[in-house]
């Protein structure tokens, strides 16, 4: 899909406090490392203070002020989260404190795949209605360990964390130049509970067995969305200054990347990044963009590559390219909502 005047002017990120992670175990077999300590995570963003909805809001109100939109002009908001235990209709709180008297909300589902998927939704919602000023698509997520902390036997690392944009017509800093989907639906039943299964915690078959039985669709998935994408563009491999992945893992994005057009390893990715914060499902590429365009080293026509995928099992691509500086258009901002984020 090739996208005309949809732009990126601003994010944010709302990021708890960082915790070491402890040093994993090793696998069966004597000497053998686990898949854990071989995905290379490092901490985690832990929150004990604010729920995934209110940190999606934080980063929302960051975004704004980056882009420097109001919120009377936000004609949506797209919002991905995931279990949210807290909230129930957690784009009504966003839309209360972040939204202006005429915006609308809708959730957007898809797992991890769901921050670049809301990118996809807001960008839609703007071609289909000349009128509409802005969008603003939030994630947020908060693994509590009661239910999550067997993460670590899958091989990652759960974190918490929020994240948002502001998408334009035309006024940004980073233009959206094509996106691909992919999907496997035939892995479906991997995260369909087992019936009569009331537990709190690996209720799904994927939630046992992990991603490496399911390696080879995986990695031909990712290929296939990659591909799409730079063909439809017409941009190739060496043209692409910086990759953008969901924070899964070293040992997993490595096998995930082996063989695709790209030609990179992991650590040759905004992963890099995101091992320090863990795995923070929709939120993953929408905080390494913020980290990526806040970082001053971004140049006027440098391109950008958003490789995002989650359970399901549905992929994402989306390619960005630079049109100016993105710290250099960001004004000092203003006070976008009337009161706070409690």
């Amino acid at each position: 899909m090739l996208w005309q005047d949809i732009t990126i002017a601003g994010t944010g990120a709302w990021v708890p406090p960082i915790r070491p992670e402890h040093k994993p175990r090793g696998g069966p077999g004597a000497g053998q490392p686990s898949i854990l300590a071989l995905n290379g995570f490092t901490s985690a963003a832990v929150s004990k203070d604010n729920t995934a909805t209110q940190m999606a809001a934080r980063a929302g109100l960051k975004a704004l002020r980056h882009a420097d939109v109001a919120s009377s002009d936000l004609s949506l908001l797209v919002h991905a989260g995931f279990q949210d235990g807290d909230h129930y209709t957690p784009t009504a709180y966003l839309m209360r404190v972040l939204g202006g008297k005429d915006t609308a909300g809708v959730e957007v589902g898809a797992a991890s795949d769901g921050g670049a998927a809301a990118l996809v939704a807001a960008a839609e919602h703007l071609t289909a209605r000349p009128d509409a000023k802005a969008t603003l698509v939030t994630t947020g997520v908060r693994f509590p360990d009661e239910r999550w902390g067997y993460s670590r036997e899958m091989g990652y690392v759960a974190g918490d964390a929020g994240a948002a944009a502001v998408l334009t017509r035309g006024t940004g800093f980073a233009r959206l130049v094509a996106t691909a989907h992919v999907t496997e639906p035939q892995l479906e039943a991997q995260t369909r509970a087992r019936e009569g299964y009331t537990g709190a915690a690996r209720r799904f078959p994927v939630e046992e067995t992990g991603f490496m039985p399911y390696i080879d669709v995986l990695q031909r998935a990712t290929h296939r969305c990659i591909e799409t994408v730079l063909d439809e563009a017409a941009v190739k491999p060496a043209d692409i200054a910086h990759v953008v992945p969901i924070a899964i893992g070293s040992v997993v994005l490595d096998m995930l990347l082996t063989g695709s057009p790209l030609g990179l390893r992991a650590d040759d990715t905004s992963w890099t990044y995101g091992r320090h914060i863990g795995h923070a499902g929709p939120s993953d590429v929408l905080l390494a963009l913020d980290r990526t365009f806040r970082s001053g080293t971004l140049r006027a026509g440098e391109r950008v590559l958003v490789l995002s995928f989650g359970v399901g099992f549905r992929w994402t691509t989306a390619l960005l390219e630079v049109t100016r500086d993105p710290v250099a258009a960001a004004p000092a901002g203003r006070a976008q909502t009337e009161g706070g984020c409690p």
